[in-house]
């Protein structure tokens, strides 16, 4: 409730005053004798205290309605009609969703899926398997090179003296064989000559991939001169630590099934003998069989 203040205290007595005399001087002829007697001064200001007392009277009354709808405003808003506090809740009003609109169909519309799909799960030692050499050499290179190391690939149809990729990151360079045996373990002999192109480089240290491992001569030996062995369990762990399931480049070089001759490294297609013990049996055989210069470089289906 507010404070009312000195002047509304005063202000009202003064008009009840006015107002007793007025009534008195109707009634009484002595007083109303006395009034003549002091003027017409005091009569006007009888007047004044009469009307100020009515304007005082509705003033008042339309301040104190407004106040108690006020308080009804207030006490309707609190949570708890109980509570003893004066602050005011405000509840923000719940946020409608609109329906979603009902669509007619229509001949010939298109229909468009909206379900989320998701993309079917690489199986990388199949896709590897899958590939040609050419494809599984320049998967190892995007490997080692989103590893961190700078890359340069030697390989391909070139002679490559035994060192098909260069990778190197400051204070280290080694060189990579790829070899992408399906049916033979890679045997001492092979690491001999790897390690022998490795001297002729320059290179300290090697890296030999492959996909079905390695006899144990081979690994021996790779172990006692500086040669590390990658074989399919530790290429598909080396693979997942890049990303390949999830790299466009790696996945492009998965899917692509060209198969590329290692001679001249054009692409081979599939091809059927017309004459010899194998005439009606299929090989790959060079796309530059017929061109110039000529590859005759084949290979059994």
């Amino acid at each position: 409730m507010a404070r009312r203040t000195k002047n509304e205290d005063v202000i009202p007595q003064i008009a009840q005053l006015f107002g007793l005399l007025f009534l008195a001087a109707l009634i009484s002829p002595a007083v109303r004798a006395a009034i003549y007697g002091m003027g017409a001064v005091v009569v006007g200001l009888l007047v004044i205290a009469l009307v100020g007392l009515v304007v005082y009277r509705l003033v008042t009354g339309a301040k104190r309605e407004s106040q108690l709808r006020a308080s009804a405003v207030v006490q309707a808003a609190r949570p708890d009609a109980t509570s003893t506090d004066h602050f005011l809740v405000i509840t923000k009003p719940a946020l409608q969703t609109m329906p979603t609109p009902l669509v007619p169909s229509v001949p010939g519309a298109i229909s468009i899926d909206t379900t989320p799909t998701t993309r079917p799960v690489v199986n990388l030692e199949e896709q590897l398997y899958a590939i040609d050499w050419f494809q599984f050499e320049k998967v190892v290179a995007v490997m080692f090179r989103d590893q961190g190391y700078a890359v340069t690939r030697r390989g391909g149809a070139n002679p490559d003296g035994g060192i098909d990729i260069i990778i190197e990151k400051p204070g280290e360079r080694a060189g990579v064989q790829c070899k992408h045996w399906q049916k033979w373990k890679v045997g001492v002999r092979h690491v001999r000559e790897f390690f022998a192109a490795l001297t002729d480089a320059g290179l300290q240290k090697g890296v030999l991939v492959t996909l079905c491992g390695f006899s144990r001569e081979a690994r021996g030996y790779a172990a006692g001169h500086a040669i590390e062995v990658v074989d399919e369990p530790k290429l598909l762990a080396m693979l997942e630590t890049v990303g390949a399931r999830f790299n466009p480049e790696i996945l492009s070089l998965l899917d692509d099934r060209r198969k590329m001759c290692p001679k001249c490294g054009a692409e081979m297609v599939l091809r059927t003998a017309t004459k010899g013990r194998g005439a009606g049996q299929q090989f790959w055989g060079c796309s530059n069989y017929s061109k110039f210069p000529r590859c005759p470089f084949t290979m059994p289906l």
